[in-house]
């Protein structure tokens, strides 16, 4: 039966107004349907960015400010709920039978179609959905390209150079084989039917895809952001842990994408 969505992301965002738009623009330009956003930001700032895609029917905006000052704000431990898990189980649990697939993902992370392919359905479209129920995508981290202020261009143009080798991954899952979710206690990976036998592509498995993970930018602002995560270390010489090891590659491939989609 065909779905509503064919590639579909679940996001928790708070504070990422300068970015919402263009992390927006991109993802719709190479092939992602919809979107359920789970807006933790609460302000009209964000609302107006947002209410054309909603418009549009590309986003679902789900207001979460609800858990605001509750346990399940902040930080959690290892197997420890908090209102981030909670949205993405949401999204799993009310959304399954919308979409084929779905991405946990954050506005810091840009999916990116490799083999020079311009938009991320055409590798997708190869897996067979009735024998693969995820897939953990690769994720490199790239770092601030020597920039203390925050630069004119956008995150994709100014920032170029990146790790050498993959640190992490996150799924993407397959609506058929997702769980409920309810005890997924991570912003990295899925949970699916123990029922349901399914296979799990990995890194080696020649994934056609990779996370592109802006994850400190500039000084300015890394420092902007001190508080949104509890695994963000404080101040300059946080920022330069978190930076080291993440310029050593100059990496312009996107630059080649966003001519091939007409950025």
């Amino acid at each position: 039966m065909s779905k509503k969505h064919f590639l579909a992301f679940a996001v928790n965002f708070k504070n990422e107004n300068p970015y919402l738009k263009n992390w927006l623009d991109y993802h719709i330009k190479v092939g992602v349907n919809h979107f359920y956003l789970y807006d933790q930001d609460g302000g009209e700032e964000a609302k107006s960015i947002l209410k054309p895609y909603e418009e549009k029917g590309y986003v679902t905006r789900h207001p979460w400010t609800q858990w605001d000052g509750t346990k399940y704000d902040g930080a959690t431990k290892w197997y420890q709920r908090n209102k981030n898990h909670m949205g993405f189980a949401h999204a799993a649990k009310t959304y399954r039978t919308e979409f084929q697939w779905l991405m946990k993902i954050d506005v810091d992370e840009f999916l990116f179609p490799l083999n020079g392919e311009d938009n991320l359905t055409d590798w997708l479209k190869t897996l067979d959905t009735k024998k693969v129920k995820g897939v953990k995508v690769p994720r490199i981290n790239f770092g601030n390209n020597g920039y203390d202020t925050k630069p004119d261009q956008s995150v994709l143009e100014a920032y170029t150079k990146r790790e050498k080798n993959y640190s992490d991954h996150k799924d993407l899952g397959n609506g058929d084989f997702l769980s409920s979710n309810r005890f997924a206690y991570s912003a990295h990976w899925w949970h699916y039917k123990w029922y349901k036998f399914g296979e799990m592509l990995k890194e080696e498995d020649n994934i056609g895809w990779r996370i592109n993970h802006y994850y400190t930018k500039s000084l300015e602002e890394y420092m902007s952001r001190q508080n949104v995560s509890g695994g963000r270390p404080v101040g300059r010489s946080g920022f330069d842990e978190k930076n080291a090891g993440c310029n050593e590659i100059v990496d312009e491939s996107m630059l080649d994408l966003l001519k091939k989609v007409d950025w």
